[in-house]
C-alpha cells in the first residue's frame, strides 16, 4: 500500500466546460480543420495521454481531447450507472453539443472505439466519420477461444524479455487496487502493449505512460456489464465512412476483434499495420498517417488547416 495521499503531478487539459446541473468537463483542442472528437480507452484512462495521438493528424483536424466522467477535473457521475456505455455516449454527445462542434469525426482507441461505435449508432447525425483504432464491439463479440489464441500468440513474441514474467503477472492480478496501486501495477504492464517494446520510440512512449497514467479507479470498478456487450449485430446500421485500424500483434484487441467490425459496417475500410501492437500510432506513426491519408482520399475530403495551432479553443 502506498497510502491515501497522492502527491504526484497531474496533467490537466487546458479548459473546463460547464455542463448541465453544475457538472464540468475538462478539455482542450489541438490542430486546425474539421472537428475530431477523441475518445480515450480504458475505461478510466485520462484523455491527456492522447495528446501525441491527436498531434499526428493536427494538420488535418482540430482534435478535441475530453476527459471522461470522473477523470481529472471532469465531474464524476452520481452513481456507478454513469460509467456505463449509454451514459458515456450521452456525456460525449453533450460535450460535443456544448462546444458547438456540429458533426464530428469520431476517433476512438480500444475501449474508446467501443464508445465511438455506440455513439455512431445512438446519434448518427452527429458523426461525419468514424475511425476505430484497435477497438472491439464488446466482450461478447469474439468467441473466447479465438480471443485467447490471438492473445497468446501476441504475448509469445515477448516471452524472451527479462521483464516479461513480471509484466504478465502484474497484468493478471485480480485485486481491488487503489487508483495509485493500479497506476503502479501498469508501470510493469505497459511494455506488453508494444510489439517492439525495446525500440527507441516504444521506450519513449512507455516512459511517458508510466509517468502520466492516472486511472479513474471508480470507472474501472463500475465497468462489468451484464450481459456482456456485443454490438456486432447492430453495426450494419452505421452509414458514415468508417476506418478500422489495428496492430498486427495487439494482445488486447487484435485483428480477431477488428476484422468483424469492418466486415459488419457497410463500406468500412480495414487496415492492419504490420509489426506493431495495441498502439500502432506510437510504434509506426508514419504508417498510421499513411493509412489515414489514403482513406481520406476515398472518403469525403478534409482540407488541411493552416498548421498545428497548439492547445486551446
Amino acid at each position: 500500500m502506498t497510502g491515501d495521499v497522492d502527491d504526484r503531478p497531474t496533467f490537466p487539459l487546458a479548459h473546463l466546460l460547464e455542463l448541465a446541473e453544475g457538472r464540468v468537463a475538462e478539455w482542450e483542442a489541438i490542430g486546425a480543420g474539421e472537428p475530431l472528437l477523441w475518445i480515450e480507452g480504458g475505461p478510466g484512462l485520462p484523455a491527456h495521454l492522447a495528446r501525441p495521438d491527436v498531434a499526428l493528424v493536427a494538420d488535418l483536424f482540430r482534435g478535441y481531447l475530453v476527459k471522461a466522467p470522473g477523470c481529472g477535473r471532469s465531474t464524476a457521475p452520481a452513481s456507478a450507472d454513469g460509467y456505463g456505455l449509454d451514459a458515456t455516449v450521452r456525456y460525449f454527445d453533450e460535450v460535443r453539443r456544448a462546444l458547438g462542434l456540429g458533426r464530428v469525426t469520431l476517433m476512438g482507441h480500444s475501449w474508446g472505439a467501443l464508445v465511438a461505435l455506440a455513439m455512431a449508432l445512438a446519434v448518427p447525425d452527429a458523426v461525419r466519420r468514424l475511425v476505430l483504432i484497435d477497438g472491439y464491439a464488446g466482450a461478447a463479440s469474439v468467441a473466447d477461444d479465438i480471443a485467447d489464441a490471438e492473445r497468446e500468440a501476441a504475448v509469445d513474441r515477448l516471452r524472451h524479455y527479462p521483464w516479461f514474467e513480471d509484466a504478465r503477472a502484474a497484468f493478471g492480478v485480480d485485486i481491488e487496487p487503489t487508483a495509485r496501486e493500479l497506476d503502479e501495477r501498469f508501470e510493469a504492464c505497459w511494455p506488453l502493449y508494444f510489439a517492439m517494446p525495446e525500440s527507441d520510440v516504444a521506450r519513449e512512449h512507455i516512459a511517458r505512460l508510466r509517468r502520466e497514467t492516472r486511472w479513474n479507479i471508480e470507472a474501472v470498478r463500475a465497468w462489468d456489464p451484464e450481459p456482456p456487450i456485443d454490438l456486432l449485430p447492430l453495426l450494419g446500421a452505421i452509414r458514415c465512412p468508417t476506418l478500422v485500424i489495428v496492430g498486427e500483434h495487439d494482445f488486447i484487441c487484435g485483428p480477431a476483434w477488428n476484422r468483424p467490425i469492418a466486415d459488419a459496417i457497410p463500406g468500412a475500410v480495414y487496415a492492419e499495420i504490420p509489426g506493431v501492437g495495441h498502439i500502432p500510432e506510437y510504434e509506426a506513426p508514419d504508417a498510421f498517417r499513411r493509412v489515414i491519408l489514403d482513406w481520406l482520399r476515398v472518403s469525403p475530403s478534409v482540407r488541411p488547416g493552416p498548421g498545428n495551432s497548439g492547445s486551446g479553443r
